[in-house]
């Protein structure tokens, strides 16, 4: 990895109650505990879009700049061509032009 390009860091922090291990299991609500499990999901699903957006949107700045570079290649490439051929179109023209010395 270079050192020179900017990096994205990102950093997840979930607070919560510490489980206690004086409770028995019978007192515990399966509904709760059902609720519990399925906000810890949609808190990871969550985080994955979020990280799936932040690299979405990298990589569509890394595709637009190699798009614009492909572009300017492709006319200084045009360019260079109608160069190359006005100046062969100028030499042959000269090469064979009859000179006439008096």
């Amino acid at each position: 990895m270079s050192t020179m390009t900017p990096k994205v860091v990102m950093f997840n922090m979930e607070i919560g109650e510490a489980p206690s291990a004086d409770k028995d299991e019978g007192d515990h609500n399966k509904m709760e505990v059902m609720i519990k499990e399925l906000t810890t999901a949609l808190t990871g699903v969550k985080h994955e879009q979020e990280y799936m957006t932040v690299r979405d949107r990298i990589h569509h700045g890394i595709n637009e700049a190699t798009n614009s570079r492909v572009v300017l290649w492709s006319i200084f490439e045009a360019v260079v061509l109608i160069a190359m051929t006005i100046g062969q179109v100028y030499y042959l023209k000269r090469f064979f032009e009859v000179r006439r010395v008096v």
